[in-house]
């Protein structure tokens, strides 16, 4: 049944209902039977057996409906149109030239010689303006083979020398990219594998960008974009990548990358990001100010922009922006569109704007969003466990429940020997302690201030790790701890 789903939800982008099958056949099973799939009221066999003929997916009936469907599915995958819009264009292109040339083989097969060569060409034109370079290779092997047939020996020889060249270029092309693809595969499996592989990726990165320079096609740029931002961003060295996004901005600029491939949305994302690691958080705004028009609010794009925009605001505590970034996200009607991770983490962002402006202290009404159980994340990348510990303590502290701070410390204590035993936790594990430390010297600010003084100095000269490594740090430690002395000053 998965199968069928995923097909019917890349074909009802292409299709409404009504086109699915052929006027007159709306009522029939097959109909039916998409509907209830596209409705998501088939999630297994045994729900759609029993609509659809009140029996058991073993029934004879239900399985040659089933296959009857997959077949005629699959079909439609030959029709599917993208959208015209400008995010689809470089996709439509790709498709037309599939199409062509599915056509032109037709024609050379049925040997008509010329015009299979003629729309070779036609591909040839379309694939050389958007960097396409399986089509090209593949146009060209018409064009030599038509070529052939007809016994022009001067063209022949002129279009094998830009065909071998094309090879060549393939040939660095799909080195760059299993190179890339390979590290991918070893790198998001777990924690473990990703610091092994750091090590050998300089080489790597090296050995890439020769074979873009070498190939100069779009996807041999291409991967040695990906494998190098993916090498910075786990070695935390955040000035090669902004650097990257400038790089490739200027490549873009004089054509040396083609403008329709290039993914520019991304590069923007990425360049506000590094800034946001940086600490560059005015320039960062700046950017982030300018570039927000570009971005989709329809889109999955836009929230994640607005994510980093909200933490640069929160880091360089410009609240009343903060706050700005927390209403547009959450008045927008696609928010119900993201996935449930998604929409948890910009819980955790509102209820870390609430706690340091401390809407929240007068207010016995407003639901606590973080004292609800840690949202679970992968084992490998803890994700926004120790952010929520740091909102419960902090939640408690600021409303004087001290013995649900008591209760709190264990906790932390237990989740220090637990998951913060790495160096790249550092950072986590000494603001944990100075949380600890509030509770043992009974919530005196000047006594904390001091007693604390040599662990704050410690994660003030502690750098954050990679991103591959690092907790979020929604709020930087730092500025976390003036506002709990504050707090302390000022309620107790």
């Amino acid at each position: 049944m998965e199968e069928l789903i995923q097909l019917v939800d890349v074909l009802k982008k292409s299709y409404n209902q009504e086109n699915f099958f052929k006027k007159g056949r709306k009522d029939s099973k097959e109909a039916k039977f998409i509907s209830l799939i596209s409705r998501g009221m088939c999630k297994s066999d045994k729900i759609a057996a029993r609509e659809l003929y009140n029996s058991s997916p073993n029934d004879f009936r239900y399985k040659m409906l089933k296959h009857r469907v997959k077949s005629k599915l699959y079909d439609l995958l030959l029709l599917y149109e993208y959208e015209d819009n400008e995010d689809n264009l470089v996709y439509r292109k790709e498709q037309h030239c599939q199409q062509i040339l599915l056509k032109a083989n037709i024609l050379f097969r049925n040997q008509k010689f010329l015009l299979a060569a003629g729309l070779a060409n036609k591909v040839v034109v379309i694939s050389g303006q958007f960097s396409f370079t399986n089509q090209q290779i593949l146009a060209y092997e018409i064009i030599l083979a038509s070529l052939a047939f007809t016994g022009k020996q001067s063209s022949y020889e002129n279009q094998l020398a830009v065909y071998n060249d094309l090879l060549q270029k393939k040939f660095s092309e799909r080195k760059a990219q299993s190179i890339y693809q390979s590290v991918r595969a070893s790198i998001f499996k777990n924690i473990k594998s990703r610091k092994n592989t750091v090590e050998s990726l300089k080489p790597k990165v090296y050995e890439v960008k020769k074979l873009w320079e070498m190939a100069g096609t779009y996807e041999s740029f291409n991967s040695y974009y990906k494998l190098s931002m993916l090498y910075y961003e786990l070695i935390g060295d955040f000035d090669k990548i902004l650097q990257l996004t400038f790089y490739s901005e200027n490549l873009l600029m004089n054509g040396s990358v083609n403008h329709y491939r290039f993914d520019s949305l991304y590069n923007k994302f990425i360049l506000v990001y590094a800034h946001l690691r940086l600490k560059k958080y005015n320039s960062g705004l700046n950017y982030a100010k300018d570039f927000i028009r570009y971005f989709d609010e329809k889109s999955i794009n836009w929230f994640s922009f607005q994510e980093n925009f909200f933490l640069l605001a929160v880091h360089s505590k410009n609240y009343e922006l903060a706050e700005v970034i927390l209403f547009q996200v959450f008045n927008n009607s696609y928010i119900d569109k993201l996935s449930v991770s998604t929409k948890e983490r910009w819980k955790i962002y509102q209820a870390y704007y609430l706690m340091l402006t401390q809407s929240y202290v007068n207010s016995s009404n407003l639901l606590n969003p973080f004292l609800l159980s840690l949202p679970e994340y992968s084992k490998d990348k803890q994700g926004f466990n120790v952010a929520i510990l740091i909102l419960q303590f902090i939640y408690y502290l600021q409303r004087k429940e001290s013995e649900a701070l008591l209760y709190r410390i264990e906790s932390l204590k237990k989740y220090i020997l637990a998951h913060l035993k790495e160096n790249f936790s550092l950072r986590s594990k000494l603001f944990l302690k100075l949380l600890i430390l509030i509770v043992t010297e009974d919530y005196d600010a000047e006594s904390s201030r001091k007693k604390g003084k040599k662990l704050f100095q410690k994660l003030a000269d502690t750098p954050i790790p990679g991103d591959a490594f690092a907790e979020i740090e929604i709020v930087p430690y730092e500025h976390l701890w003036e506002h709990i002395l504050d707090t302390l000053q000022t309620h107790y």
